[in-house]
């Protein structure tokens, strides 16, 4: 079996720059219309013919000339000039129409230059004999127009500085973080001159061509062998819901990866601000989509795990989605995030700083929010009253008493200066899990939740302030702790508020699918279920939404008894699913969508409520 990786969380994050938004997103606007000339094979073949020939030369005796045998062959070829051009010149020509000195043609035959000598110096051009410096300098800087080298899919080409890459920008822009600022880095929209139809993204990387990778203060380069070794990582993961890089090169001490798909916008920008065109596709349809992603993030992410590869970062600003056919996928996986060209932090553990250069409680809050219990862990530290570091995100109760219980105990004092003032703050410190796999369980059992709550037509930000209802900090400046780690209790309690629509207006899929969705956020990574076994059971809920209609998005299907991830569970067969799902349908029908025997949240204690730090969720 593979070797399970991880992310690095010390690294930066290429996809998520990439990727990110601050807030509600737009799509990217649609293709526009170019009218830029590629000079590939093809368009030259096309354009240099006898006729255009015969009219760029303006002098009647030069378009005689043309029918002319040549005259350095020596009659060892019957090849007229206008033959020789055809077949051995074509480019050399068209840069010289460019130039305005196509009469020069003839001499440059006759020196027995063709197109396999250029490219050529600046110091061999001036041996063509062109006439003047300034046209010679325009012919060395023309000539890469005519010698444009295609991308080839599935591998890295290295251009010159000089030479056009093949590739038309339709839109840029400049992703940023969550704290708003643009440290993303350059993003942009692009096509080949021959595949107007299809669209890509485009990421720079700046490389160090000294060997050297460069992580201090000045920036985030890799070497060319790293940028090299990391494409042929990527390569190796291929499914049909992973973001893939269809091409690379490097020029110019950059090294450029083209994306496939194109990143029209994330989940989250989707939630937020759901585009038109998704509202006038017809209602089963758009149910059938909303199922087949759950199916379809299953399957990657089990593909992931199988490869021996955690994501460690699954939120909705790392899912995109096609905006016409409306395909989910994961935008990032793992050890990718190591190519980002975001400027780094001098603290070589700062990850989260390095990508959010904000307050306190604007470190990567999404990854915060959608992390796993076992990711975050809750402890009480003594700590001065200068800014807090940017990986802790503070729970509200904790900080008001603490600073309630300063400020009463200095009431009768001169207030002391803020750097020697020492107070209890509570906060969350990020952990190493110790089973990663179940870690991306949790998050995509939170994805699962945006997602459902979005088919119920429930906004998100009714979701995130049902969560942090318990958390509010009204005499604090920061935001109150919307994660599903710190809530489970109030997230258990919305997912109940679902179940309940499901009384008015039955939805067996539904109640299936937040039946999955609840045991994924089970605060137990033990009591998760593993990934592939989420596949077969969300397999089964999109082929009842089926109905033998359409096949699910990720085709035929076979159910896999046993665990993938190493046999957290013992077997689950299609006897076992039936019975589960069995037993949930009656549960809900006689106990009600909460039933205190199946879905209740238990304490250490035993009471009912907010879950402790060793709570349990009964299934």
């Amino acid at each position: 079996m593979a070797t399970l990786t991880r992310a690095d969380p010390h690294r930066a994050n290429l996809f998520h720059s990439m990727y990110g938004y601050s807030g509600p997103s737009i799509a990217l606007p649609p293709p526009v219309l170019l009218t830029s000339t590629w000079w590939d094979e093809q368009k030259i073949q096309e354009t240099t013919t006898p006729r255009l020939i015969r009219q760029a030369l303006h002098s009647p005796s030069s378009k005689r000339r043309l029918d002319e045998q040549l005259k350095f062959g020596e009659a060892l070829t019957e090849s007229t000039y206008l033959e020789w051009i055809l077949q051995y010149a074509r480019k050399f020509f068209l840069i010289l129409v460019e130039l305005n000195c196509a009469e020069m043609i003839f001499e440059i035959i006759d020196g027995s230059w063709g197109d396999d000598d250029l490219p050529l110096t600046l110091q061999t051009v001036e041996k063509l004999g062109l006439g003047s410096a300034g046209v010679e300098r325009r012919f060395a800087k023309k000539q890469y127009a005519y010698l444009v080298r295609e991308l080839v899919p599935g591998e890295t080409t290295e251009y010159l500085d000089e030479e056009v890459v093949p590739l038309e920008v339709i839109s840029r822009r400049v992703s940023t973080a969550s704290g708003g600022t643009a440290k993303g880095g350059l993003v942009e929209k692009v096509y080949f001159p021959r595949q107007r139809e299809v669209c890509y993204s485009r990421r720079r990387v700046p490389l160090s061509r000294d060997g050297v990778e460069d992580g201090g203060a000045g920036g985030n380069k890799i070497s060319p062998a790293s940028f090299i070794a990391e494409i042929s990582r990527l390569g190796s993961i291929d499914h049909a819901h992973i973001v893939s890089v269809y091409t690379s090169y490097t020029q110019d001490d950059y090294g450029y990866l083209v994306f496939s798909p194109c990143i029209d916008l994330t989940l989250r920008s989707f939630l937020h601000s759901t585009p038109p065109a998704w509202k006038s596709q017809p209602k089963d349809k758009r149910r059938l989509i909303i199922f087949n992603w759950l199916h379809c993030l299953a399957d990657a992410l089990a593909y992931l795990h199988e490869k021996g590869i955690s994501h460690g970062d699954i939120k909705p600003s790392s899912l995109i989605i096609e905006a016409t056919t409306y395909k989910i996928f994961f935008a990032d996986t793992g050890d990718s995030k190591r190519l980002d060209s975001s400027p780094a932090s001098t603290s070589p553990s700062s990850f989260l700083s390095r990508q959010f250069h904000t307050a306190p409680v604007s470190a990567d809050v999404e990854a915060y929010e959608y992390g796993a219990p076992e990711l975050w862990q809750r402890v009480l530290t003594p700590h001065e009253s200068s800014p807090p570091p940017t990986n802790t995100v503070f729970s509200g109760r904790s900080y008001r008493k603490a600073s309630t219980q300063s400020a009463n105990s200095n009431s009768s004092e001169e207030a002391p200066s803020p750097s020697s003032t020492n107070i209890s703050v509570g906060h969350w410190s990020s952990t190493t899990p110790a089973h990663p796999t179940t870690s991306d369980v949790f998050s995509l059992g939170c994805i699962y939740l945006d997602i459902l709550s979005f088919k119920q037509k429930r906004k998100p930000t009714a979701f995130i302030s049902h969560r942090s209802a318990k958390n509010r900090r009204p005499r604090e400046s920061g935001p109150p702790d919307a994660s599903f780690h710190a809530n489970l209790g109030q997230v258990d309690g919305w997912i109940g508020g679902l179940l309940k629509e499901t009384k008015k207006k039955p939805d067996e899929a539904l109640v299936e699918a937040l039946a999955i969705t609840r045991r994924m956020l089970s605060r137990d990574p033990e009591a998760r279920p593993g990934g592939r076994r989420v596949v077969d059971e969300c397999y089964a809920v999109v082929k009842d939404v089926c109905k033998g209609a359409e096949v699910p998005c990720c085709g035929a299907h076979n159910v896999v008894s046993g665990n993938a991830e190493g046999g957290v569970f013992g077997g689950w067969g299609a006897e076992n699913l039936a019975l589960r799902a069995q037993a949930s349908r009656s549960s809900s029908a006689s106990d009600g969508p909460l039933s205190k025997r199946s879905t209740v949240w238990t304490t250490a204690s035993g009471s009912s409520g907010s879950m402790g730090s060793r709570g349990r969720m009964a299934i």
